[in-house]
């Protein structure tokens, strides 16, 4: 993912927008918490910003954070996303866009080279790629059964 001050700013102003929230606001109120971590959580993993590139940003905008708080903002966004729902839909809509490019800059770095790759590099390519897409399809069929679960369970459906 090609990272840019624009780019980083526009998912700042996003974010912001979408939480109605200040992420560099000095405060320790919940909310304001869990939408920084949306933030380090995106930077780190779509932006690959290390530790003290995500500590620089936040001095930038006029936020003052060590190496640990940042550690442990990402290592809590999980619990963060398992107690405000709004939290999963947010980081959602922000990665739907930025998932597209990943996986297009991928597939653009993969094409020039197949063509190097011999016949039997190529069959256990496909056998590979056929082997990850089953397992990939079971798996977003096991999660659909679960959320269905999840939403059956919370209406009172299973009388359990």
């Amino acid at each position: 993912m090609i990272r840019t001050k624009s780019r980083i700013r526009s998912l700042i102003e996003e974010i912001q927008l979408l939480s109605g929230h200040n992420i560099f606001e000095s405060t320790r109120r919940r909310e304001v918490v869990e939408v920084r971590s949306l933030l380090y959580v995106i930077l780190k993993k779509y932006y690959r910003f290390s530790l003290r590139e995500i500590q620089d940003l936040c001095q930038e905008h006029g936020y003052v954070i060590t190496h640990a708080s940042v550690i442990h903002s990402l290592n809590s966004f999980d619990i963060y996303m398992k107690y405000n729902s709004n939290l999963a839909d947010w980081y959602h809509a922000v990665v739907v866009g930025l998932e597209e490019d990943v996986a297009a800059a991928r597939i653009d770095f993969i094409k020039p080279k197949l063509k190097y790759l011999s016949d039997d590099d190529l069959l256990k390519l496909s056998t590979l790629v056929k082997e990850m897409y089953e397992e990939a399809i079971i798996q977003m069929k096991e999660e659909e059964t679960l959320q269905s679960w999840h939403l059956n369970d919370k209406k009172g459906k299973w009388g359990l």
